[in-house]
């Protein structure tokens, strides 16, 4: 190992006022650097080293990458592993493969070696010889890759298919399956798939904070595996529109046509089943769920000990959850430990989580009382405390000390401006804050729970690491970033706070102000909105969470708002659900009172207002231009959702019931009912192969248009999806803004 102290001071930059700030950002910067070159700098790959006081980073030393290792709280730093020595070490492993120019992501297994992920398979580095070897893999092909590092096991899936793969050994009896892709016999799970049959996949289209669809047992002898069901689910054809490789002038002939199964709300929706697969017995059992098949299978975990499967079941209607217990050798039900109701909507978003692998007690997230809490229950399901307190969010649960007395978790203030790192005393469920320095905080502890590296970011803070204890004494600071966009020209970023126009609540809000602002001089002003549930667009952080877009509007003399309405994130379950059956309703009367802020100073022109959102906020945009035509001038909505009855069944019916129990709402919120009303400029774009928010929405808007003689302006981007994502997003947002510059 060599010594790296001069590393230390590279990193530790003092964050500086330039004095030659007098660039402007372009299009092509706000996109395609805001989140590389222009973004504040990291450390890559910051983690704890297992049972020590080390943590590691991956660093550039001469143009080239090496492994960092620096002691807590000393600082002292040592290079470790430099790029070459670990890519000549896995091109001795796999000769064929290509040479490593950057760290692949890494995960330490212990002090002396790490485990890292490469195209599609799993490889361990080992210090003690400097040799790779293989823990898992999966063919090319394979998808949903899930892998345990408990026991190696490595699940995906193939053509709809489940496979397992075991320390990366493969059977020499080997078979091919429905596609022809040759793969291991030993692998395969499942082989009764069909088109409409999947096991292994995420369900629910990924509601309910379901991310995967694997879950293998925590010593690695059992799996828990989805099974979807889709054959009652109407087919939607996305045309595939795609160029042809060898001449991208030439569109592929005839067009072909994708089915794609969304349960739209109100009609059929698909069913999952939930199977386990013991790998000793080599035996699928099922796992005897019982009630409506259109319920929601959520939130699934394991008991420490195998000897138990939970899982979260959120009926249709989404008011009621039931924790339910299986047996986790035959997959029969135990007992439900407890249910959550309410008179709007539930919805779990964590599985248990238990302490220390203690199958006695478990922790469980609510938000029974207004808030998202932590509640400690035993394996009963009685509730023994409530653990975190008071008018705030937690976010989720970072560790607990060996001991099982100290539990980390992440919650946001009561505002949801700052994401704090609590630690709560597990005996005595005493709380408390590790830094209270306002800001966006998160933490890495270490194992043994005394020391925690804070990264915090706020309006005056673009990135730090600072080295703390677990009861908040600074020890020094890891690392400083300069402020990015410091050589560029300067616009002034104000957080505030306005009252809702009935008064009941508070409302975050953002204000950009162009650069060498005049407050004698009048500016047009963009509002950029989104509004929906699970988001938050204004936080205490860098830019105070503006994409850098924003920031190039307001360098072109824009004032850029936004406002965080009810039914955003982070201000508790009442903020939320208030918008509940009636969605675009309390949301446009929160935006209006930002626009009634706005019209108080004498430098805002309120002939020049233009309003412009993706997705939820694409809906926002529409519905403010059509429902109040005489406030924005101009408007762009990209994605927007149109009519909810052609939205998702699993987001639509938790916010707007179903159109059966409530025609009134899903009428209001039917933007094609105010397609007469439109003043303005409005800009609709779509993604032909959206598969969230469906290309008919703006479709049977235009046809609305034509119907009642509006004019309306459009433009598609041809097989893009949700988000027009990679170098076409330069041309989007070149669109965009040219047709603001254009028209307001």
């Amino acid at each position: 190992m060599m010594k790296n102290s001069w590393l230390f001071l590279c990193l530790f930059v003092l964050q500086v006022q330039t004095k030659g700030q007098n660039k402007l950002l372009s299009v092509e910067d706000a996109v395609l650097k805001g989140r590389t070159t222009l973004a504040p700098e990291r450390l890559s790959q910051l983690q704890w080293i297992p049972s020590t006081h080390k943590i590691s980073f991956v660093a550039k030393k001469q143009g080239k990458e090496v492994l960092v290792v620096q002691e807590i709280p000393g600082l002292t730093s040592d290079t470790i592993l430099e790029i070459q020595e670990l890519s000549n070490a896995f091109l001795n492993l796999v000769p064929k493969a290509s040479a490593l120019n950057r760290f692949p992501f890494l995960s330490w297994i212990n002090a002396s070696a790490f485990r890292f992920y490469y195209s599609n398979a799993y490889y361990m580095f080992t210090f003690s010889n400097k040799k790779v070897s293989v823990l898992a893999k999966a063919p090319k092909e394979g998808e949903n890759l899930d892998f345990d590092a408990g026991s190696n096991k490595l699940a995906y899936t193939l053509f709809n298919n489940l496979y397992v793969n075991v320390n990366g050994q493969s059977s020499a009896e080997m078979g091919t399956d429905g596609m022809g892709q040759a793969v291991s016999k030993n692998d395969l799970i499942t082989d009764d798939a069909q088109s409409e049959t999947s096991y292994g996949k995420a369900v629910h289209r990924n509601e309910f904070g379901i991310t995967k669809g694997t879950f293998i047992s925590p010593k690695g002898n059992r799996i828990a595996y989805y099974k979807l069901t889709e054959t009652m689910v109407d087919n939607y054809p996305l045309m595939q529109i795609k160029l042809n490789d060898t001449n991208a002038q030439s569109l592929s002939k005839p067009s072909a046509s994708e089915n794609l199964k969304y349960p739209m709300a109100g009609n059929k929706s698909h069913h999952v089943r939930l199977y386990m697969y013991d790998f000793a017995k080599k035996r699928k059992i099922e796992v005897m769920t019982s009630g409506d098949p259109e319920q929601y299978l959520t939130n699934v975990s394991w008991s420490p000990d195998e000897e138990y499967l939970y899982i979260a079941i959120v009926n249709r209607d989404q008011n009621e959850m039931q924790l339910q217990q299986f047996d986790g050798t035959t997959g029969q039900y135990i007992r439900t430990l407890f249910t959550e109701k309410h008179n709007k909507y539930v919805e779990p978003q964590k599985p248990m989580y238990f302490i220390n692998d203690d199958a006695s007690k478990f922790i469980w997230f609510s938000q029974k009382n207004g808030y998202t809490h932590l509640y400690l229950y035993n394996a009963r399901g009685n509730e023994i405390k409530q653990l975190s307190k008071g008018n705030i969010t937690v976010k989720d649960i970072i560790c607990t000390d060996p001991k099982g007395s100290l539990l980390f978790y992440h919650a946001a203030s009561e505002d949801g401006m700052s994401k704090f790192i609590y630690k709560v005393d597990l005996k005595t469920g005493v709380n408390s804050i590790i830094n209270k320095l306002e800001g966006q905080h998160t933490g890495l502890v270490s194992t043994d729970g005394q020391y925690v590296i804070d990264q915090i970011s706020s309006v005056d803070i673009p990135r730090r690491y600072i080295v703390m204890d677990n009861k908040g004494k600074e020890f020094g600071t890891l690392f400083n970033a300069i402020n990015p966009i410091r050589e560029y020209k300067n616009c002034k970023i104000e957080l505030g706070k306005i009252a809702s126009t009935d008064k009941t609540v508070s409302l975050n809000y953002r204000l950009i102000y162009p650069m060498q602002f005049d407050s004698s001089k009048k500016y047009p002003v963009l509002v950029y909105v989104y509004g929906g549930p699970h988001a938050q667009m204004i936080t205490n952080s860098f830019l105070g969470n503006a994409d850098l877009w924003l920031y190039y509007m307001a360098q072109q003399g824009y004032l850029v708002f936004t406002l965080d309405n009810r039914g955003s994130m982070n201000r508790g379950l009442d903020f939320e659900n208030a918008t509940f059956r009636n969605l675009g309703k309390y949301e446009m009367e929160d935006q209006l009172a930002g626009v009634q802020f706005l019209k108080k100073f004498k430098f805002v022109d309120a002939s020049r207002m233009g309003v412009y959102g993706w997705s939820f906020g694409g809906f926002m945009s529409t519905s403010l231009m059509t429902k109040t035509p005489d406030v924005f001038k101009v408007g762009v909505a990209g994605g927007p959702v149109i009519d909810w009855r052609m939205y998702e069944i699993m987001y639509t019916e938790r916010y707007m019931d179903m159109p059966q129990n409530n025609p009134e709402g899903y009428k209001e919120a039917d933007l094609t009912n105010y397609v007469k009303q439109l003043k303005g400029r409005l800009m609709l774009i779509h993604g032909t192969n959206d598969n969230v928010v469906l290309w008919q929405h703006t479709l049977s808007y235009l046809k609305k248009c034509v119907e009642e003689g509006v004019l309306v302006d459009y433009f598609v981007y041809p097989g893009h999806e949700h988000n027009v994502l990679g170098p076409d997003r330069v041309h989007l947002m070149k669109k965009i803004t040219q047709y603001f510059k254009d028209f307001l």
